[in-house]
């Protein structure tokens, strides 16, 4: 019986549509269609692609007919870039199975990322259910946490903290998720990073393997995701300026804002200068795309920040941006977790030369200036005398070295030498501007590991507002923390009645800070202002107090595989760096980073004199640190002098 060649035709074109493979979606065709997000706005929904415009291209660079087998993104928080690794990882389960890793920092991350984000994924994904098996498989192939299997391969979650689970077995895909977190020496036996890669080695003549890197990046010297970027093609999201049409990559420096709330920030085009409201930023982000400003790279590598995040405001960037004047922890955190930026050290003090010169004359030795609210001091201790310092802190963490002395004289008993001295300064009463008695509100002295403990803290036991003080280093350690009960003794016996509080202090942080706001440029160096944590010197500090302000700086090096950051002496002479970082300790503890608004209000109130006199008249600048003769001659209000309230009481007032 003959057929119908129209029939033949139509059995054979059945026939070849099932026989001939069709070619696998991209990854991110595939999250599209399948994927349900763990997490954020749109948690439990399939995959929204309008919120996060600049996935698609990172993930499908490492898709299965992708020509390329690494991709780096150089990420901050907030931007929805986790979903990467996640779409990645179903695309694979679910369109080409293979042997599939995970990397994480840490143990704990494992559980986290779990339970987080990989088993709501997959439970939420019906592709991807109905292959993972469940982990009470009585077969014994279930999956486990850390191991899911499926049809055709597993995906295998690794602690990158442990080098035998970065070597034991052959992998053809991999996600290695904050990078910068890694170890550069794991176990003595290498880099972290490179044994990861090395478990790709047995497709590298196939040239199928693929890897994706991605990290917030930490510090410029030591930061893994940013030499993987800059290695790649360093691709930027571009958008189209809506005022001339020129494609623009959108930086902080462009950012415009307020500096306090409502912060109103819009972005100020470097192209035609046309104001971009932050309402228009939604959908510039959309119908933006990558382009390579390094086409010679080795591998696609991508940079994506808050700016052009859907998951947060230009205002919250502001906010955040504000916040990081205050410390340089909190620039650094700035420049990491919101820019996606590396963040450059800047410990390293500025030639202590260049401090010299910008001396201000019209600062007068022991007057106080207008803007300093809160009066403290600092001292080290040596056997042959004491350094202190005595500084006034601003609202703005300005601060204005008011004296600085070594009180010569032996220190071994708390009653006599030097220790009268130091007495004497606590007692001391000071002057502001305006004529007005101001007395030192809180003294640090340091109790460390000088041998001579036990003098300073009874000599601190028995002087209201002195605090014994003992530095520790570290990072992440408080300005001050909670103090601790020490026996003072006497002749290896305690005293009756002898026990003081010694308050730690992190030495770390507060260095960071001083150093950075010394690098900081004023008025006295042509600028147009002062800039918040501006330092100010008179001129009678001499070379030798600005050589110990610079005394050390900041070192990094990688020791047994991890990254050790520390303090070091440049010189031996460091007392008035110390000295300081003291002072700083007990502004803090007084209240510079905690007092609202409403409280620097009621501390000018009481600080200053009458309403009447404004503190920042160019009159009342111009004669900063002259007495009442000068201040009548300018007409300005001269309040009669009066003693000031005692440090307890200050104390008090203040940490309410």
């Amino acid at each position: 019986m003959a057929t119908h060649p129209k029939a033949l035709a139509l059995i054979a074109g059945i026939f070849a549509g099932i026989l001939t493979p069709q070619a696998p979606m991209t990854p991110s065709a595939w999250a599209k269609e399948n994927l349900v997000v763990p997490d954020g706005p749109r948690a439990g929904s399939r995959w929204d692609l309008s919120l996060t415009p600049y996935v698609p291209e990172i993930i499908d660079a490492l898709g299965p007919d992708s020509p390329h087998n690494m991709v780096a993104v150089r990420k901050s928080q907030q931007t929805g870039i986790s979903v990467a690794g996640i779409a990645l990882v179903g695309a694979y389960i679910d369109q080409a199975p293979c042997r599939i890793a995970y990397a994480v920092p840490r143990q704990e991350d494992i559980g986290e990322f779990n339970r987080e984000k990989l088993g709501p994924s997959i439970a939420g994904t019906k592709s991807l259910k109905a292959k993972v098996r469940g982990q009470m498989s009585r077969s014994g192939e279930g999956s486990t946490q850390t191991s899911k299997r499926f049809p055709g391969g597993s995906l295998k979650l690794l602690n990158a903290g442990v080098a035998t689970e970065l070597k034991s077995k052959t992998l053809k895909v991999g996600i290695g998720d904050e990078v910068d977190e890694w170890a550069f020496d794991l176990d003595g036996q290498g880099d972290a990073f490179d044994l990861f890669l090395g478990r790709f080695t047995a497709f590298h003549a196939t040239g199928d393997w693929r890897v994706l890197a991605l990290s917030t990046p930490t510090l410029a010297k030591t930061s893994r995701i940013d030499r993987l970027f800059k290695d790649g093609d360093q691709r930027f999201w571009h958008i189209r300026c809506p005022g001339c049409d020129d494609e623009i990559v959108l930086t902080y420096e462009h950012l415009k804002h307020n500096d306090h709330p409502p912060f109103q920030a819009y972005y100020a085009a470097p192209c035609c200068g046309r104001p971009i409201e932050h309402h228009e930023k939604a959908g510039l982000v959309r119908a933006g795309r990558f382009v390579a400003t390094n086409p010679d790279g080795l591998y696609p590598s991508f940079h994506v920040d808050a700016l052009i995040s859907q998951l947060t405001t230009w205002d919250k960037l502001a906010e955040a941006a504000v916040a990081a004047h205050k410390s340089e922890s909190k620039d650094k955190t700035f420049h990491n977790l919101w820019l996606g930026l590396p963040y450059e050290m800047r410990g390293n003090a500025p030639e202590w030369e260049r401090l010299m010169e910008r001396r201000e004359a019209s600062l007068v030795r022991g007057v106080v200036p207008a803007k300093g609210l809160i009066l403290v001091a600092g001292c080290d201790v040596q056997h042959n005398g004491l350094p202190v310092e005595v500084v006034a802190f601003g609202e703005d963490r300005q601060s204005w070295s008011i004296e600085a002395l070594f009180l010569e004289g032996p220190t071994d008993d708390p009653k006599a030498g030097a220790w009268t001295a130091l007495e004497a300064l606590l007692a001391r009463r000071f002057t502001d501007i305006y004529g007005q008695e101001r007395r030192i509100e809180a003294m640090a002295v340091d109790s460390g590991d000088g041998g001579r403990t036990t003098q300073v803290l009874e000599w601190c036991r028995q002087h209201a507002g002195a605090y014994a003080i003992k530095g520790v280093a570290g990072r992440g350690v408080p300005a001050i923390g909670l103090p601790s009960k020490k026996s003072v003794t006497k002749g290896g016996k305690r005293k009756r009645y002898g026990s003081a509080l010694a308050w730690p202090v992190g030495t770390w942080g507060l260095k960071s800070e001083l150093y950075a706001n010394l690098h900081k440029s004023g008025a006295a160096a042509g600028g147009e202002i002062d800039p918040p944590g501006y330092c100010h010197f008179g001129p009678f500090h001499d070379a030798e107090y600005f050589k110990q302000l610079t005394a050390e700086y900041f070192d990094q090096q990688i020791v047994r595989g991890r990254m050790q950051e520390d303090w070091k002496r440049a010189r031996r002479e460091n007392h008035f760096l110390d000295a300081r970082i003291y002072a700083m300790a007990m502004a803090e503890h007084l209240g510079l980073s905690r007092l609202t608004p409403d409280g620097w209000a009621r501390l000018r109130a009481r600080v200053l004199p009458s309403p009447q006199a404004d503190m920042l008249s160019p009159a009342a600048m111009q004669i900063a640190g002259t007495g009442d003769i000068e201040a009548k001659a300018e007409g300005l209000p001269v309040k009669p002098k009066k003693p000031r309230q005692s440090p307890a009481e200050i104390s008090s007032r203040l940490n309410r």
